[in-house]
């Protein structure tokens, strides 16, 4: 995983473990942590230390990055693994089968949990919070931007089989169209997979959804949303925007229903949107939902609330499960109820509710928007 402050990653979870490229793809992918994560996972019984949140996601979604990556490719059966890896972890003939690039943390929106690593529109709010913005960001802007050598990525191109584009909002990065394009310009029919917040269909004179549809193979949009109207605009956009937003949610889906593609939701879970995540997949029952769980900033994280809160919205999905048939509906309110079920047991209630109240007050006051308004049933807590 390329990523916009000049850092890479083994792969989307592994943020305790970034690394600066070398001088190629090939030689970054032949890091000392690269080699060292082949020889790991080629324990049976070695859970590689930089996995740790996935580890702690199955344990409340009996799923994870993880787990849905074995059964990506067919090809890389274990006896192939060994005899590509070398006794050292590296490997000689490298070549990249599977993208996941961050051209840069430009991004329209400064979600709650969020920081400048991966929006710029942090910036007033990152400095406001007395933070020192970091050299690579832009003072002014706030921008940060992977420098890719193109070249080099050309020679990969033709071999890449899965690419994932997110940010940073990945549909305003000139990155992403240029990548699209030359992917199109090579007859490359890579699976695709956008994370993008749903707020751009046309970026200039490109459409995105029309360049998608050059792409043969699997396309997955995965629209990262919490919740609907405020809890919405307080969460994720700072702005009155859910309007928009839910027109944009139907241009997706019917691209999708037309062109065979997989679209879904992808929202995050935390004590705050917890009970809203309910109207939500009742909202939508003709899209699936991808959950993750919140676990920074920890004083949003169910794993840290409040034992009889947890227990009474527990109850709540209880009671709205048992009136409902639909089985992908029921499905995706058992996810959220599971996760909330696991947390009951696992809490230590060790929230820290005054660096809560500092934070988002003073977001709130920065961003004109206010927690009561968007959680009433919360009130109590702002």
């Amino acid at each position: 995983m390329f990523k916009s402050t000049g850092e890479v990653q083994a792969c989307c979870e592994t943020y305790s473990d970034k690394f600066l490229p070398s001088e190629s793809i090939k030689a970054t992918a032949n890091n000392p942590i690269m080699r060292q994560l082949r020889l790991d996972l080629l324990e049976p019984n070695v859970v590689p230390s930089m996995c740790y949140k996935c580890s702690n996601r199955e344990k409340f979604q009996n799923t994870s990055v993880r787990i849905s990556s074995l059964g990506f490719d067919k090809y890389w059966t274990e006896q192939r693994a060994r005899e590509a890896t070398n006794p050292d972890g590296s490997m000689d003939n490298f070549i990249l089968e599977n993208l996941d690039i961050r051209w840069s943390n430009l991004c329209n929106y400064k979600c709650r949990f969020c920081s400048l690593q991966s929006s710029h529109s942090w910036l007033k709010d990152h400095k406001l919070q007395g933070k020192q913005v970091a050299e690579h960001f832009d003072p002014k802007t706030g921008i940060a931007e992977y420098d890719m050598d193109w070249k080099d990525l050309k020679t990969h191109l033709p071999h890449v089989r899965f690419i994932k584009l997110a940010g940073g909002e990945p549909t305003i990065m000139p990155g992403t169209y240029q990548l699209l394009e030359e992917l199109i310009r090579v007859k490359n029919k890579s699976e695709i997979s956008l994370i993008t917040n749903a707020t751009t269909v046309k970026y200039g004179q490109k459409d995105l959804l029309e360049l998608l549809k050059n792409f043969g193979g699997i396309v997955r949009i995965q629209m990262s949303m919490e919740g609907m109207g405020d809890v919405h605009e307080w969460s994720r956009s700072g702005k009155e925007d859910w309007h928009e937003i839910a027109e944009n949610i139907d241009k997706f889906y019917e691209y999708g229903q037309a062109n065979n593609w997989r679209i879904n939701f992808h929202s995050g879970i935390s004590w705050m949107n917890m009970y809203h995540l309910a109207d939500f997949i009742l909202a939508y029952p003709h899209i699936p939902f991808v959950f993750n769980l919140v676990t920074n900033p920890a004083e949003m994280s169910i794993e840290n609330f409040y034992r009889y809160e947890l227990e009474k919205c527990s109850e709540y999905y209880q009671s709205i499960i048992t009136q409902q048939q639909d089985h992908k509906v029921l499905k995706h309110l058992n996810v959220v109820k599971y996760a909330i079920d696991v947390a009951i047991q696992e809490t230590k209630e060790d929230i820290d509710l005054d660096k809560f109240r500092r934070t988002q007050g003073l977001l709130d006051r920065s961003r004109n928007q206010s927690f009561a308004k968007a959680f009433p049933e919360w009130k109590r807590y702002a």
